[in-house]
């Protein structure tokens, strides 16, 4: 059930920073001299530095802008610059946002025809990565755009992890023109609902990174000491290697521990692909309950492995290497239970306890299948009320571990798109969902659907400002970082010394330092909606960037994004 929460996003997997050497000379002065210098992150400024753009973007159908962090103010109005030219100079007419979708569908009303108070029905999209005056302005930009008559552009998403709206359309447009099924759907909606209060989903995990170099093409051995009280869903090591559009994971699903346990030692053996490009590994905890971690111990073909970037015995006065803690589950050093020493990791769930009522989304999804063939072989299909009724199939499967939210996300883009067969359309997302090359990602899936069709701009950041959840469970505020370490993604691209530019990956030397040096992983930022309090280089994901992304838009020194003031739900 819960694997496929530890696959979802790159973005919120954070990751220790490793030393690494500095780019030979040769790629700065490439990306000095390939380098698209613009001027301003803000909308509003004209296009003239922005013109270059055409050729990187050509005849794409998608046009797709990650982001290295969720809350970062450049990033945000340079998405805004981006979709303004776009649609002003190129011909897009679409934007979609990483939000639920029916949610972002009713600021299609506010941006086509001022329907509706825009700052209230951002917040009805329920994330605060969006909640932001960013944002607002960009929605605002997109009616006064459509008022003078230039669009249209319309404002959509393509998420769909909450159910309730989309059931709900559902319902209404059955009572309609359906009333004999009626209370099939009411019955379908009931059980999707109980199964969203289902916190069995819900886990906490501490997370490294592990250096990819040791173990390329090897096996290894993770293995550990746990215990347990009380744990309602399982407790065990895990670990994940991403090689090229595919990886491979073991998280003890199958056998993880439950209930009241003392300690005992638990291991796996695991393959190491030898394209492997990033590892992430560590420990979790599903459901109630407070498990307990000691002794961890890696060994690499059998030999132990003796690097110093981790301290698995958990005696230092805080944990290094690895991150602890997610939204009501925090973790920490444990200096009262203790296998070997005298302090173990922690992880306990603090949010309510288990819902007796709560529904198998299994039971909801295997429900919702029918729902959506009924409607599908209706005399007068409505496609509005049949995607409604598959977004509450996908987030169902989705908490089933049946389809991945990445997955579903591409599925509702290409419906979106086929609703409009000669629109071209923008995207908004993190970077760890519209890149490409992870078998996972939702650039992936839409890069096998539509090819050359699609560009895909990743984000960078040297140093700087974002908003992010901490992972401290102190709630949202603004968090900055220093400058990127040398030898990164990052630091790379900043010594090119340009604030803000944009690069075409395509276009790099096929042989040579530049080839050579572009085509090995590099560490990037990563950031996604929880942050450690005292880590400034946490969350850097290595990525090889040319199989990752077409180009990337680089901001040397952003600022968190701002908040919206406090507004009334419509």
């Amino acid at each position: 059930m819960f694997k496929l929460r530890l696959l979802i996003a790159a973005c919120l997997l954070p990751c220790c920073s490793q030393a690494q050497t500095a780019a030979p000379p040769a790629v700065t002065d490439w990306i000095r001299g390939n380098a698209i210098p613009i001027t301003t992150a803000v909308a509003g400024n004209g296009f003239d530095d922005m013109q270059p753009l055409r050729k990187v973007v050509g005849d794409s159908r998608i046009v797709s802008l990650g982001e290295a962090t969720h809350g970062s103010r450049e990033f945000f109005q340079l998405k805004h610059r981006m979709l303004e030219f776009l649609a002003t100079q190129m011909g897009f007419t679409i934007f979609s946002i990483e939000a639920n979708m029916p949610e972002a569908y009713k600021l299609n009303d506010y941006v086509l025809t001022g329907k509706g108070d825009p700052a209230a029905l951002i917040k009805g999209m329920y994330f605060w990565t969006w909640n932001t005056e960013e944002v607002l302005d960009m929605v605002q930009w997109m009616r006064e755009f459509n008022k003078s008559g230039k669009g249209p552009v319309q404002f959509t998403g393509f998420d769909m992890q909450t159910p309730n709206v989309a059931l709900g359309i559902a319902q209404d447009a059955v009572a309609k023109s359906d009333p004999e099924y009626a209370p099939v759907i009411a019955e379908a909606a009931r059980l999707a609902l109980a199964a969203t209060r289902n916190p069995q989903v819900g886990f906490g995990t501490a997370i490294g990174t592990f250096p990819v170099a040791p173990v390329r093409g090897k096996t290894i051995k993770f293995s550990g000491y746990i215990k347990t009280d009380k744990v309602s869903g399982y407790a065990g090591l895990w670990w994940r290697a991403d090689a090229g559009e595919t990886h491979v994971l073991e998280n003890m699903q199958n056998y993880g521990i439950k209930g009241t346990t003392d300690w005992k030692r638990y291991e796996f053996d695991l393959k190491v692909p030898a394209n492997t490009t990033n590892i992430n590994f560590g420990v979790l905890m599903a459901g109630d309950g407070t498990a307990w971690f000691d002794d961890l111990k890696v060994e690499i073909d059998g030999a132990p492995y003796l690097g110093d970037d981790f301290d698995f015995t958990f005696e230092g006065p805080g944990l290094r290497g690895l991150y602890a803690g997610s939204p009501g589950y925090p973790g920490g050093l444990d200096r009262e239970v203790f296998h070997g020493g005298g302090q173990s990791l922690r992880l306990s769930h603090t949010g309510p306890a288990a819902n007796p009522n709560a529904v198998d989304p299994k039971i909801a999804a295997a429900e919702w299948v029918k729902v959506v063939e009924h409607l599908e072989s209706a005399p007068k299909r409505d496609e509005w009320t049949i995607q409604n009724a598959r977004v509450v199939l996908q987030c169902m499967q989705m908490r089933a571990n049946q389809v991945s939210r990445d997955a579903s996300m591409a599925a509702n883009i290409k419906w979106i798109l086929d609703q409009s067969p000669k629109a071209k359309i923008v995207l908004w997302a993190h970077n760890g969902h519209v890149m490409t090359g992870a078998g996972y990602s939702m650039g992936t899936a839409l890069r096998r659907m539509y090819g050359p069709q699609m560009t895909v701009f990743g984000f960078s950041f040297n140093q700087g400002g974002f908003q992010a959840m901490s992972r401290e469970g102190k709630g949202l505020h603004d968090f900055t970082v220093p400058a990127a370490p040398a030898g990164s993604l990052d630091a790379t691209l900043a010594s090119a010394k340009l604030p803000l530019f944009a690069l075409d990956l395509r276009a790099a030397p096929k042989t040579g330092p530049v080839a050579d040096w572009l085509g090995a992983g590099h560490k990037t930022r990563s950031i996604g909606a929880v942050y450690p309090e005292d880590d400034p280089y946490a969350s850097m994901v290595e990525q090889i960037a040319p199989q990752t992304y077409d180009a990337l838009l680089f901001v040397d020194s952003p600022k968190p994004a701002r908040k919206i003031p406090a507004v009334k739900l419509q």
